[in-house]
């Protein structure tokens, strides 16, 4: 008799209101599906968002079993210093296979029986498996750092790469039905960040039903992030956006290919790693950097290489220890309306690396300066 399969939904950051109420207003039938599921809750003893509450320290506590006091990953992309061995790691050792596609602040760790892993698009040094996914993983990887200040010349070669891998690996035949989906969505939004996201994930699900059919492992995880993307920017108290339709849609859409794709041996579990509640109306503002390597340099502040993470934090190295201190000193001093305006730690692995973040969130003038 073969094993059992268990396929995990990652739907991050869902307010189940908000899904509640779109499901009925838009008849969305797969998010009904979905919500009528049994479900459970858990409480993390984190309590400040940036600092603990967030879907990057709570992901590594749902893929280990072990709370953020415990295995210590404070960032996106801290994951190479984790301790604690992830979900498909523990089960690799027991002689189960895995597929893991795109899951928050994770590493394959060259866990055994891993057929497939798609790293998400923010852990800037780990690799796709098989090699070719990497061709997959460029476009967004780059866009997802970089929308707000894109670089068409290094854009171009990376949608290139996609449709590569689309055409020779997938099978655009395979996709039709997003591909014309995406084109009608493209005609009635017109291009922005918010459609491209949740068109990414709706073509990553057909992909990622096609590893899972090749490989048949017992065990995947497939992450989605353009719903949480969609909340913090078109989530509003009094109506549903057009933005935010087309995101429900989408997402109904997605839901329904996993769903289609179950077989009876197929077992399925949605996670949320961190719920949202809408601030609409508050004084609180999460801002983020146009081009933090712009920002360094007109600083004249010197350093190797930065990696941006997800909301407005980024990782950066230096040549030299003086650089360093240089530019610890001058985004430790830097101010706003009398309040410091970035939180800077000193990497504990790398000597030559920090971290910085925008820790302002209140209403800013337009013109204001720091």
């Amino acid at each position: 008799m073969s094993k059992k399969r268990l396929i995990l939904v990652e739907l991050n950051e869902f307010n189940e209101g908000l899904l509640k109420k779109a499901s009925n207003d838009l008849n969305l039938r797969n998010i009904k599906k979905f919500l009528d599921m049994h479900k459970s809750e858990t409480i993390s003893p984190d309590n400040n968002e940036h600092f603990g509450l967030d879907p990057w320290v709570q992901w590594v506590s749902i893929h280990t079993g072990y709370p953020h006091e415990i295995h210590r990953i404070d960032h996106l992309a801290d994951v190479k210093n984790l301790k604690y061995p992830q979900i498909w790691e523990t089960l690799g050792e027991k002689g189960f296979s895995s597929g893991i596609w795109g899951a928050m602040n994770s590493s394959r760790n060259n866990a055994k029986g891993c057929c497939f892993f798609l790293p998400d698009p923010w852990t800037y040094y780990e690799n796709a498996l098989p090699e070719k996914i990497n061709d997959f993983l460029a476009l967004p990887r780059y866009f997802s750092k970089n929308y707000l200040s894109l670089s068409f010349l290094r854009v171009i070669p990376k949608i290139f790469k996609m449709l590569r891998f689309l055409i020779l690996e997938i099978n655009l035949l395979y996709i039709y039905k997003e591909i014309f989906y995406s084109f009608i969505c493209l005609l009635r939004m017109g291009l922005n960040d918010n459609l491209l996201f949740a068109l990414f994930d709706l073509i990553s699900a057909k992909v990622f039903v096609k590893y899972k059919r090749k490989f048949d492992p017992n065990f995947t995880i497939i992450f989605f992030n353009c719903l949480a993307h969609a909340q913090h920017k078109e989530w509003s108290k009094n109506n549903i956006s057009c933005d935010m339709k087309m995101t429900l849609n989408t997402v109904d859409r997605i839901l329904g290919i996993i769903f289609d794709e179950l077989a009876e041996k197929d077992s399925l579990i949605v996670l949320n790693g961190l719920g949202q509640k809408n601030v609409d109306g508050t004084n609180y503002f999460i801002y983020r950097q146009n081009n933090p390597k712009v920002f360094l340099e007109t600083l004249e502040i010197k350093f190797t290489n930065l990696e941006q993470c997800m909301t407005n934090e980024s990782h950066v190295t230096f040549e030299n220890d003086s650089d360093m201190q240089n530019a610890i000193s001058l985004l430790k001093k830097a101010s706003i309306n009398g309040e410091k305006l970035f939180v800077v730690e000193r990497d504990q692995e790398n000597p030559k690396k920090i971290f910085f973040q925008l820790n302002y969130y209140k209403s800013i003038d337009k013109e204001a300066k720091f």
